[in-house]
């Protein structure tokens, strides 16, 4: 035979795959026949299913109903496994699909001096993040509980809760009560003055209760001044006083009239917490203020064409009983009414769940987040950071969709025994390489999902350059 007819320097000589010859129970080892199926076409691409080969498509939205009960997530996995630059990119590309997203950045990139999605965030909107710091500063804004955007009963809800935390211990029906009235006559004062009432005033009402105040509640004038004293103090730990007013915790971040620069209607909304002391009372408070104003404030109903529900026309969908819905709206263009979707991410949320005043408090988020078209992510490295309260389960019983990046023997253990997961799943996470993580969705379990970052997103997902060797170029996926 001539051995130029083999053509042994061909194309397709040189890249021709050589079948693979394998036992029944080899290539089901290898091909996994029996893994489970995909989420659809519909929604955020994060990369591929490694065991299928598939692309693996993820939403929330897309995907209610049909085995995922809700839209909430938690991420979890050891350091520079891959958990931001997943939620980053996760977040830039719901945006594109019409979400709205809004951060709690508490993680600081120290060579940059903000936190880490402040450059994601300014390169969506154009605009700088909303900055807290301890004594405020230039730039440094403030949110004000005894704000009138938050209403009522909540406010009251959100002062004790404020309280509570800087107290260490629930209030009595005593302090609770004369609380509610030094709230009431905290607006009552400050309108005649013709402002909005501060925490300040709270804590002066507290202290100088009126008669008929008392009297109302059976109890003497100084009865009224000593259930309420306490709390007054602590107000005054925390916000300062007239006396001394640049100690407080809370100075310059939540004792004042609300100052926030923040364009509600913005794609992406960044809260750099990062100047404040992780795991303090301030850092928890903080993260209260905020998730109730956002609740209150942020979390409005409206269409996704941007306009109120007022604006729809009322459709009468059944007759007999007077059922409706909202259909369209002629000004717009739009053919039904919509909920826009809306994404919170927590980073180091260790402080949040791990906060059972705290997490009672943003229970409300996640139990009534499939109302508000809400998907909150919860981004921690190990639940050990966790305490086990019921506050805290019942959080994380809440998280339909978990990402668990690559554990150590001992957190991977807890992990795979706090969730519920199968046994075998513990081991298996601590194996996972760099970006690929185990991802269950709903009931079903996808073992490998690699995510997939293109050369665009390298940059704004870099959040490790402080230990970049210079000569290492390739790209960071933490």
């Amino acid at each position: 035979m001539n051995l130029l007819d083999l053509a042994p320097l061909s194309p397709m000589h040189e890249t021709v795959r050589r079948p693979l010859y394998t036992e029944t129970t080899t290539s089901q080892a290898l091909y996994l026949p029996i893994a489970p199926p995909t989420l659809g076409t519909a929604g955020a691409i994060i990369g591929r299913e490694l065991y299928s080969g598939k692309a693996f498509i993820y939403c929330p939205f897309s995907s209610f109903g049909d085995g995922l009960p809700g839209g909430n997530m938690i991420v979890l996995g050891d350091t520079g496994r891959g958990k931001s630059a997943l939620t980053k990119t996760y977040a830039g590309r719901q945006i594109r699909l019409g979400r709205q997203v809004v951060v709690l950045d508490t993680k600081e990139q120290t060579e940059r001096e903000e936190g880490e999605w402040a450059a994601l965030g300014r390169s969506l909107t154009g605009t700088d993040p909303v900055k807290f710091a301890p004594g405020g500063g230039p730039g440094a804004s403030c949110i004000n509980p005894m704000d009138p955007a938050i209403a009522g009963k909540r406010q009251v809800e959100l002062v004790r809760t404020i309280l509570e935390l800087g107290l260490g211990k629930p209030l009595d029906e005593f302090a609770g009560s004369a609380l509610r009235i030094a709230i009431r006559r905290a607006h009552q004062r400050a309108g005649d003055l013709g402002r909005t009432p501060v925490l300040a005033d709270v804590a002066a009402a507290l202290r100088s209760p009126e008669e008929s105040d008392a009297t109302a509640k059976k109890r003497t004038r100084d009865e009224l001044l000593s259930d309420g004293l306490e709390a007054s103090y602590v107000l005054d730990r925390l916000c300062g006083s007239e006396q001394d007013t640049a100690t407080g915790d809370l100075t310059g971040m939540l004792d004042g009239p609300t100052s926030l620069g923040v364009d509600l209607d913005a794609d992406m909304i960044v809260f750099d917490l990062t100047k404040v002391p992780s795991g303090g009372v301030a850092m928890t408070i903080l993260v209260a203020v905020i998730s109730v104003f956002l609740e209150e404030v942020w979390l409005r109903p409206l269409c996704e064409c941007g306009t109120e529900p007022s604006q729809h026309e009322r459709v009468v969908v059944d007759a007999k009983s007077g059922a409706w819905e909202l259909g369209p709206n002629p000004e717009s263009g739009c053919r039904r009414y919509t909920q826009r979707k809306r994404i919170l991410v927590a980073e180091e949320a260790w402080h949040i769940l791990g906060t059972p005043q705290l997490a009672s408090l943003l229970e409300r988020f996640l139990k009534f987040a499939r109302g508000y078209g809400l998907s909150c992510i919860f981004i921690v490295h190990h639940l050990s950071d966790i305490d086990d309260s019921p506050e805290t389960q019942a959080a994380l019983k809440m998280a339909d969709t978990i990402v668990i990046y690559s554990q150590k023997k001992a957190e991977a253990e807890e992990t795979v025994s706090r969730l519920g997961l199968p046994s075998w799943t513990a081991e298996h996470i601590m194996r996972l390489r760099r970006g690929i993580a185990l991802w269950k969705v709903g009931e079903v379990i996808y073992p490998g999902v690699q995510h997939l970052l293109v050369e665009a997103e390298t940059h704004l997902c870099f959040s490790s350059g402080s230990m970049r060797d210079l000569a290492n170029t390739s790209p960071d996926t933490e």
